[in-house]
C-alpha cells in the first residue's frame, strides 16, 4: 500500500491550480486507505478503499459523512464517520485543514465480531488543480471505545466538486479625486466662499468677493465716480454729492446673437453697435448703460457672468471701434433677473436673450 500511496502523491502536486471553498459546494472524497492498529491489538496492517461526500458552508468550514473497507491478513473492517473539517486557507493551489469527527468502526475476524463508537483527531491537505478537480491526503488518530484503543489511519484520493456559490466579491470605493476650487469671475475668491459673483475683471474686492468702498460712502469704488467722499456726505448712487435724478432718453434693443456661451460680437452684427454710437455722438450729453440679459438655462451664477461679459464686450467695441468715451459707457450683466417673457417656451426664451442700450442723462432736482 504505501508504494501505491506515495508515487501518486508526488504526481497529484506536479500540476497545482488555484480553487477556491464556496458555500453549497458538494465534493465526492473516493479514496484509497491504509490503516495501522494499536499495538494493544496485536493485528496486522490493512488497506483499502472508500467514499465521502463533503459539503461546505463556507471558506473554512466543511462537513463529511464518509466510509471505509480496509482488509488485512487477519481482520477486515468497515468504518463509517461524520466529520467536521476546518481549513486554514479558503482558496489556493494547497489547502491544509484539521478534520476530527466521531464514527463507528465494524471489525470483523476469522471467528469472531467486534463494533466500537470511535472519535478520530488529525489533519490533510487538498491539492487543486481545477476548480472541479483536486486531491486530498488525510491523516487521523482513531481511538476506538470502551477499548482506549488508538488506531492510525491514512487516505490518498481525488475529489470532485459540483456546485456552490462564491462570496461576493468586496466592491472598493472609488478613489474621487478632490476638485481644484474654482473662482469663476477670477477676483482671487474661490466660488465657495464668493458672496458676491460675476464680479467685473479688474475690480478689487474684499475677503468675501465683494468691490470695495474704500470711502464708506455706501457706494463700491467700481461704481463710484465721486472718490474720497467726506466721511457722512449724503451722495447719490455714483457717490457724489447732491441728489440727481437719471432720465431714459432712448432704449435700442441690439439684435446681436452670440454663439452658445460665448461673448464673441461677430462681424454681422456691428451695423446695431453702429446706430448706438452715432446716437451717442448727436447727443454729447448723454451716457449709456449696457444692459446684458439671459434666460433661465443654466446655472443663474453662469447666465450673470455670461451676461456680464456679452455687456463688456459690447462697451469694449463702442470704446475702442467707435470711439464713445469709456466713462459714457456703463455694462453691466443682470443674467436671467429681468425677463420680458416666460421662460418656460424656446420663444420666450429667445426674447429674453437680448443686449439693451438704454441712454441717460442726469438732472438735478
Amino acid at each position: 500500500m504505501k508504494r501505491i500511496l506515495l508515487p501518486l502523491t508526488f504526481t497529484l502536486l506536479a500540476a497545482p491550480a488555484l480553487a477556491e471553498n464556496q458555500e453549497g459546494r458538494v465534493l465526492l472524497n473516493p479514496a484509497l486507505a491504509y490503516q495501522k492498529f494499536d499495538n494493544g491489538r496485536a493485528l496486522d496492517e490493512a488497506s483499502g478503499f472508500g467514499v465521502g461526500v463533503e459539503y461546505q458552508f463556507g471558506p473554512n468550514w466543511a462537513a463529511e459523512l464518509a466510509g471505509f473497507v480496509t482488509e488485512g491478513d487477519d481482520i477486515d473492517v468497515v468504518t463509517y464517520k461524520l466529520d467536521g473539517l476546518y481549513y486554514f486557507k479558503k482558496d489556493g493551489t494547497v489547502q491544509p485543514y484539521l478534520g476530527f469527527g466521531i464514527g463507528r468502526g465494524e471489525f470483523e475476524f476469522e471467528n469472531d465480531d467486534e463494533d466500537e463508537t470511535q472519535v478520530n483527531a488529525g489533519l490533510g491537505v487538498r491539492f487543486n488543480f481545477t476548480e472541479v478537480f483536486s486531491a486530498r491526503w488525510d491523516l487521523r488518530a482513531v481511538h476506538g471505545l470502551p477499548d482506549d484503543k488508538t488506531d492510525m489511519m491514512t487516505t490518498l484520493g481525488v475529489s470532485f466538486a459540483f456546485g456552490g456559490e462564491s462570496a461576493p466579491a468586496k466592491k472598493e470605493k472609488p478613489v474621487v479625486a478632490a476638485a481644484s476650487p474654482v473662482d469663476s469671475d477670477g477676483d482671487g475668491v474661490v466660488d465657495s466662499a464668493d458672496k458676491c459673483p460675476g464680479t467685473v475683471p479688474g475690480v478689487a474686492v474684499n475677503s468675501e468677493g465683494c468691490p470695495l468702498d474704500s470711502d464708506g460712502d455706501g457706494v463700491t469704488d467700481d461704481k463710484d465716480q465721486c472718490p474720497d467722499t467726506e466721511a457722512g456726505a449724503k451722495v447719490d448712487e455714483k457717490g457724489c454729492v447732491g441728489v440727481t435724478k437719471t432720465l431714459t432718453v432712448e432704449s435700442i434693443e441690439l439684435h446681436i446673437k452670440f454663439p452658445s456661451g460665448s461673448d464673441v460680437i461677430q462681424e454681422q452684427y456691428q451695423p446695431e453697435l453702429q446706430k448706438v454710437a452715432e446716437f451717442l455722438k448727436r447727443h454729447t450729453d448723454l451716457t449709456v448703460d449696457i444692459e446684458g440679459h439671459t434666460d433661465s438655462q443654466g446655472s443663474a451664477k453662469f447666465n450673470k457672468a455670461l451676461s456680464q461679459r456679452r455687456a463688456d464686450s459690447v462697451k469694449n467695441d463702442l470704446v475702442s471701434r467707435y470711439g464713445i468715451a469709456a466713462d459714457r459707457v456703463n455694462a453691466v450683466g443682470y443674467g436671467e433677473e429681468k425677463p420680458i417673457e416666460s421662460n418656460d417656451t424656446a420663444e420666450g426664451r429667445q426674447y429674453n436673450r437680448r443686449v439693451v442700450a438704454v441712454m441717460q442723462k442726469e438732472v438735478m432736482k
